[in-house]
C-alpha cells in the first residue's frame, strides 16, 4: 500500500512539474516572441497579459509601460527629424534657385569657382533632405503601398542590365547568377529596384577598379534570397549593423560620395516588406543577403 501511495504521489509531482513548466514556458516563449518581433521594426508590439495577476503579468505590465515610453521618444525624435527636413528643404531649394541665377551673371574666375562649390555643396544638402523625407515615408508604412506578386529573376536581370555599363566604365565586373526557377515575392517594384540600386552603389563606390561584383537570388520552400556579393575592403564585423543607421559612415567611407542614408534606406525597405537582412564576410569582401516571404505558386 505504502509503495503505491509513493508511486501516487511521483506520478502527481512529475505530473504538476510538466504542466508547471509547459505554463511558464509558454509564457517565456510569448515574451521572446514579442522581443523578436520587436527587434524586426514593429514598435507596436506589446507582451500579452493573462488577467491572472500573477508575477509574469506584473512583469508584463512593467515592459509594457516601458515599451510605451520607447516607443513615443522614438516617434518624437522621428518627427522632429522629418519636420526638420520638410521645413529646411524649401529654403535650401530657393537658395539653389538664386545661386543659379549667378550663374549668368559675369563673375572673376575664383568668384566662378566659388559659386560652383556653392552649388554643389547645397545640391548635397538637398539629396540629403530628400531622402531623409522618404526615408521617413517608408518607415511610417506598415506594408509596402502598391504590391504586387513579382519575381526577382526579372527584378535582377533589370539592374543587372542597368548597372553592368556602369561598372565596366568603372574597371568592375558584374556577375549574375540564377537558377532557372520560379522566384516571386510580394513587393512594390519600384522601392524593391531602389533597395537593389542603393546595394549595387554601394558596392561599386567602395570597391577598387578590377574588383568583381555578384548578383544571385535562390528559392526555398517559404523565402526568396537576394545576395549581392564583392570581393572588396569588406565592413569589420563590429561595423556591420551600425552601418545601417542613419548618417553613419565608416572613416574610410568620408571620400566616397553618398549621404550616409543609402543602407538606412535598404533595411528600411527589406522592413516593409517582411524581409530580413545580414551583412556577412565574403572572405574576402562583403557579402549581404536578404530574405524575403515566397509567393506561394498556387496563388502565383
Amino acid at each position: 500500500m505504502w509503495g503505491w501511495s509513493t508511486i501516487g504521489f511521483i506520478f502527481i509531482g512529475v505530473a504538476g512539474g510538466f504542466i508547471l513548466s509547459r505554463l511558464v514556458l509558454g509564457k517565456i516563449e510569448a515574451i521572446s516572441q514579442t522581443t523578436r518581433d520587436i527587434m524586426s521594426g514593429d514598435m507596436s508590439r506589446r507582451l500579452p497579459l493573462n488577467a491572472t495577476d500573477d508575477e509574469f503579468d506584473h512583469l508584463a505590465v512593467s515592459l509594457n509601460a516601458m515599451l510605451e515610453r520607447n516607443e513615443a521618444l522614438v516617434t518624437s525624435i522621428r518627427q522632429v527629424t522629418d519636420d526638420i527636413a520638410h521645413d529646411m528643404r524649401r529654403p535650401l531649394a530657393h537658395l539653389r534657385q538664386h545661386l543659379e541665377d549667378l550663374s549668368g551673371v559675369s563673375l572673376p574666375p575664383a568668384g566662378t569657382e566659388t559659386l560652383s562649390q556653392a552649388r554643389d555643396n547645397l545640391d548635397e544638402a538637398l539629396e540629403i533632405f530628400s531622402s531623409l523625407l522618404k526615408l521617413a515615408q517608408i518607415e511610417a508604412d506598415d506594408r509596402a503601398p502598391d504590391s504586387q506578386a513579382l519575381d526577382a529573376q526579372d527584378l535582377l536581370v533589370m539592374i543587372s542590365d542597368l548597372y553592368r555599363p556602369i561598372l565596366e566604365d568603372r574597371n568592375q565586373s558584374l556577375d549574375l547568377r540564377m537558377p532557372s526557377l520560379n522566384m516571386r515575392l510580394e513587393g512594390n517594384r519600384v522601392l524593391l529596384t531602389q533597395m537593389l540600386a542603393n546595394l549595387l552603389e554601394n558596392a561599386t563606390n567602395h570597391c577598387p577598379a578590377g574588383s568583381r561584383i555578384t548578383l544571385s537570388a535562390s528559392a526555398q520552400s517559404t523565402t526568396v534570397t537576394v545576395v549581392i556579393a564583392d570581393n572588396g575592403p569588406g565592413i569589420p564585423a563590429h561595423e556591420r549593423e551600425r552601418v545601417f543607421d542613419k548618417m553613419v559612415r565608416l572613416d574610410r567611407s568620408r571620400s566616397v560620395p553618398g549621404t550616409g542614408l543609402g543602407l538606412s534606406m535598404v533595411r528600411a525597405i527589406v522592413r516593409l516588406h517582411r524581409g530580413q537582412i545580414r551583412l556577412l564576410d565574403n572572405e574576402p569582401g562583403l557579402r549581404c543577403e536578404i530574405d524575403f516571404p515566397k509567393v506561394s505558386d498556387v496563388t502565383s
